[in-house]
């Protein structure tokens, strides 16, 4: 739902942009003959427009209802009364000086203003903060009260499920999710001589409030009693870097150091065990269960770009980084329950460990024929971790006394690297078009992964042709085939666990995933794409995009996991001036996602063996077992954009959203197995936004705007729907619903422009 919201975000930002994009295009054309020429129409910019040493927007907005989607990152997220206040101000009339500043959504959370001081093409020095909020769902409650350890009423009355608390509703209650940053940051670029330029910033920054989480006391993972639990957020995080560049006609180079520090005010995330079940240093009074929250940690890194011009036809371009990671925050006890059994202590006091990333992109840019462009290029990127291997007997869960030397597990390094090189030509054909062809291959190693090796080719093969001046068609075709080294399943079962349990358990159980199931970014697969552009100006006033892609994956050598996705997509926009004081846009889109994946059902113990081939077969043996399901999402767009000069006085502007989206699940299995599965109900979600603003130019510096926006936001998420606290009989809840908004938000200002 979250994802919706912000694509109705993105396309309302789009139908902006598809209205300057017209304009743009003239000046695009004067540097590439195959872009057509675009609409130079404006609307009449009028004098308030217009730049000025200074302007100061002050007014009141009122919101009308309490929302957590509408309000999501925007501020507004409370029904009530908001101040709106802006200014901008900026002052050249100093002896080589100048000043420039901006504050900006003074009455809400997401406010933020900077105040820059400095000479033309000598020095800026710039300090300014910024704002933001996340609120998310606020409709669920919790019988817990605290932060970092959270208890349950006095008269909490356990059980050995949920549905076995009599005290549960009267002790419920709301609570907030908001997550708030704040961050002040100084930056200062100064030019010290003709070729070079130094750069330089620092910021900090605090992340605090709730998210949610869930956790869970156990002894064995299929047995939890499990909880939803607001997640406490307390961050801070400390930034620098320091850049140098230097430039001449053909040399061009940029370096920067960073630094970042990240530091969590919490430890640790503990609760109040509301089950009565396990053991009574577990169960409820006196059981906790624990959660380790984000640990500290630091980066230094460094990055070097680079351009050489070696002639008017040849340039070379280059680009790397270096970073390491350090991790060594003292760890937590096995256990928050310390009348659990602890006889062998913690191999280490901290992992005490780094992570070193390294990152290296070069082109080679060439034109041997007058009417042929090439490129060259390889891309490098490595991962690679330094810290020891130690074994670690933790409790699970805190849930039991801790466990023999045989359920010892290990920390597991995945260390990675991946290169790519290829070549892309283009060659100029008759009709003004333009034939390419691009060539990659990559090759992927990684340890402690099923997949040790995988290599992949890609081929892109493209055409863009502009028969007449109004008329622009592109059409790309893409073929990539990626084959994986020898899957070996059982690769993360042996690095994670001890030689002593290994050993205990038949070797046709050892495997964590089941050894026909192979995770999609390591396993065989070929893939389509397509993509087709096309433009047209069918009068001086008019343009007209249509954008459609189609992908498709199939990963052949899959018989459990995901077997092969597909997408579709489709846009159309059309953008009309029919004067210079109106503007209008419309889009429409459709996206299209499937995928089909393949499982198989089956408990432990002696239905594990995966291998056997003659009946009886074990569960996990047995084809007859397997289920899968085909998923669907499908998502229609609208909208809709009018800037309307009504007269020199009057503007009015008008934005549209719609979105409507659907998700199927279908449910299928053997028809000669036993399993018998129903398909999950649809997911719908819709949304409708209006936007309205109106601005009055009062006098020379003075100008009235008035601006409406109405959301309609709703969602039918089955995961939801009719949960409460109690539904799940190993899980407490926060029994939320799903979002249904109706919001309307009215606001009027007064903008003063002084000269």
């Amino acid at each position: 739902m979250k994802s919706l919201n912000r694509l109705a975000y993105q396309m309302s930002a789009a139908s902006g942009l598809v209205l300057a994009a017209c304009g743009v295009l003239a000046q695009q054309a004067e540097d590439d003959s195959y872009t057509p020429l675009g609409l130079e129409n404006r609307p009449l910019q009028t004098h308030w427009q217009g730049d000025s040493p200074g302007a100061l927007q002050l007014g009141g907005a009122y919101t009308s209802d309490d929302n957590y989607m509408f309000g999501e990152y925007n501020g507004l997220y409370n029904k009530g009364w908001t101040a709106i206040g802006n200014l901008q101000w900026q002052d050249f009339s100093g002896a080589g000086n100048y000043w420039q500043g901006y504050v900006s959504n003074i009455g809400l959370d997401t406010r933020e203003g900077e105040l820059t001081w400095g000479k033309p093409g000598k020095l800026s020095l710039s300090v300014g903060f910024d704002s933001q909020i996340q609120v998310s769902n606020d409709n669920g409650r919790t019988p817990f009260s605290g932060n970092t350890h959270q208890v349950l009423p006095d008269n909490w009355v356990s059980g050995t499920d949920t549905s076995d608390w009599p005290l549960l509703d009267e002790s419920l209650h709301g609570f907030s999710q908001e997550l708030k940053r704040n961050k002040l940051y100084l930056d200062l670029d100064t030019r010290l001589s003709q070729h070079w330029q130094l750069e330089t910033g620092l910021s900090y920054e605090e992340k605090t409030g709730h998210a949610d989480v869930g956790g869970a006391i156990y002894v064995d993972q299929s047995s939890g009693d499990a909880v939803l639990l607001r997640a406490p957020v307390d961050y801070a995080t400390t930034e620098a870097t320091l850049g140098l560049s230097y430039s001449d006609q053909r040399l061009n180079l940029a370096g920067s150091v960073n630094y970042s520090d990240f530091n969590n005010k919490d430890d640790v995330l503990t609760w109040q065990n509301p089950y009565n079940n396990f053991s009574s240093a577990v169960r409820y009074p006196d059981g906790d269960g624990g959660l380790g929250l984000a640990p500290d940690n630091d980066q230094w890194g460094g990055r070097l770009t680079g351009q050489y011009l070696f002639s008017a036809r040849t340039r070379l371009q280059v680009d790397g980084s270096y970073a390491v990671a350090s991790q060594n925050q003292n760890y937590l006890n096995y256990s928050v329950n310390p009348a659990l059994t602890v006889d062998v202590p913690l191999p280490a006091n901290s992992y005490d460990g780094e992570v070193a990333t390294s990152t290296l992109n070069a082109r080679l840019l060439f034109s041997p024929l007058r009417k042929m462009n090439a490129e060259v290029f390889y891309r490098y990127r490595d991962r690679n971790y330094d810290a020891d291997r130690n074994g670690y007997q933790y409790i699970r869960g805190d849930g039991q006394n801790q466990p023999g030397t045989d359920f010892t597990v290990y920390n597991t390094s995945h260390d990675y690297t991946a290169e790519v090189g290829g070549f892309e030509v283009d060659y100029r054909l008759p009709l003004r078009s333009k034939a390419s062809f691009t060539y990659e291959y990559e090759e992927d190693t990684r340890r402690n992964a099923a997949t040790e090796h995988t290599k992949e080719d890609r081929y892109i093969l493209g055409y863009r042709i502009q028969p007449w001046s109004s008329v622009t068609a592109k059409v790309e075709v893409q073929y990539a085939d990626r084959r994986a080294s020898t899957y070996q399943w059982a690769q993360s079962y042996y690095a994670l666990l001890d030689t002593g349990l290994i050993n205990a358990t038949p070797d046709n159980q050892r495997y964590i995933n089941h050894p026909d199931l192979m995770q999609y970014y390591l396993a065989n697969r070929e893939q389509w794409q397509t993509k087709a552009d096309f433009t047209w100006l069918p009068a001086d006033r008019w343009n007209l995009n249509l954008n459609l892609q189609w992908r498709d994956d199939n990963y052949d050598a899959s018989e459990l996991g995901l077997t092969s996705a597909e997408w579709y997509r489709s846009y159309f926009s059309a953008s009309y001036v029919p004067t210079e004081a109106l503007s209008a846009t419309v889009y429409v889109g459709y996206d299209y996602y499937e995928t089909d994946q393949q499982s198989r059902a089956f408990n432990g113990g002696p239905q594990k063996d995966a291998f056997e081939i003659y009946p009886p077969l074990p569960q996990a043996s047995d084809p007859s077992r397997d289920w899968r399901v085909d998923s669907k999402d499908t998502s229609y767009t609208a909208g809709a954009n009018l800037q309307w000069q009504v007269t020199s006085d009057i503007a009015l502007a008008l934005d549209y959203n719609y979105v409507d989206t659907r998700v199927e699940q279908d449910m299928g299995t053997d028809p000669t197995g036993t399993l018998s599965v129903s398909d999950l109900p649809d997911v719908n979600t819709r949304l409708n936004h209006v936007q309205l603003s109106g601005t009055w130019q009062l006098e020379e510096n003075l100008a009235l705007q008035l601006d409406y926006q109405y959301y309609r936001y709703k969602s039918d998420d089955w995961a939801w729907n009719g949960v409460q606290a109690d539904t799940i009989g190993k899980v407490l809840t926060f029994g939320q619903g799903n979002p249904n908004e109706q919001v309307n938000y009215v606001g009027a200002s007064v903008i003063y422009h002084w000269q």
